[in-house]
């Protein structure tokens, strides 16, 4: 005897046709219910889920990464996080490439600008690190990275309210310096006094002051005892 085919049960069938129907008026209400306010902002796209299918999170963050963002966090509350970040992964990378500790960095910015991006001194010392715009040319040619981006005959001093492009000059003029000068305490001399004064008072026997160092150096006690934010 043939065997008839199975029927699909009708339980099934109304099952699918259900969730078909559902699924389109979720789709039909959605726009409406995303301008209501309805969903909330985080939900609003399909990114989060677009992450989680193709595991595309972002890298856990290093503790030295988490510190330095909670340093700046706690001195620029009114700048974006997003350039927050940047600006701490920007610090710990080119602390990491000269050697540098990244918590001695925050402590010139500290003492030199107070994380202000477009400071500027009497002297015309500029961005968050203060260097002068003669410096500031004199470096784009060593620093590789940027001469690759900014040719010296196209620099100008408003380069240097860029914090991004002042902190790699910054980092590797005291990275030069600290080799230089083979003392921490005289590199941050130095950066301040500028180099050529400070060995012409050196060979003279010139009396100069290291309050400066200090100033640093009490500000880097300071931001070392800062507890690490949790996320």
């Amino acid at each position: 005897m043939e065997k008839r085919p199975k029927k699909t049960p009708t339980h099934t069938l109304c099952w699918t046709t259900n969730c078909l129907k559902l699924a389109l008026t979720v789709i039909l209400l959605l726009p409406g219910l995303v301008a209501s306010g309805y969903i909330p902002q985080h939900y609003q796209t399909l990114e989060p889920i677009l992450a989680l299918q193709t595991g595309t999170n972002e890298k856990p963050r290093s503790r030295e990464l988490v510190k330095i963002f909670s340093i700046i966090e706690a001195n620029r509350p009114d700048i974006f996080e997003r350039e927050a970040w940047e600006l701490s992964e920007v610090i710990l990378k080119e602390s990491s490439k000269y050697k540098l500790d990244p918590i001695l960095i925050l402590a010139v910015i500290d003492v030199e600008s107070k994380f202000q991006f477009g400071a500027i001194s009497p002297a015309g010392a500029r961005g968050i690190m203060q260097i002068m715009p003669a410096t500031g040319k004199f470096l784009v040619r060593r620093v590789h990275e940027l001469a690759e981006e900014i040719k010296a005959e196209q620099f100008t001093p408003e380069h240097l309210d860029n914090p991004i492009v002042n902190i790699k000059l910054g980092a590797y003029y005291l990275h030069d310096l600290r080799k230089s000068f083979q003392n921490l305490s005289k590199a941050l001399i130095a950066y301040n006094l500028g180099p050529t004064e400070l060995r012409s008072r050196m060979e003279n026997q010139i009396e100069y002051t290291d309050e400066y160092a200090n100033a640093v150096f009490a500000a880097h006690q300071k931001f070392k005892k800062i507890k690490p934010l949790t996320f």
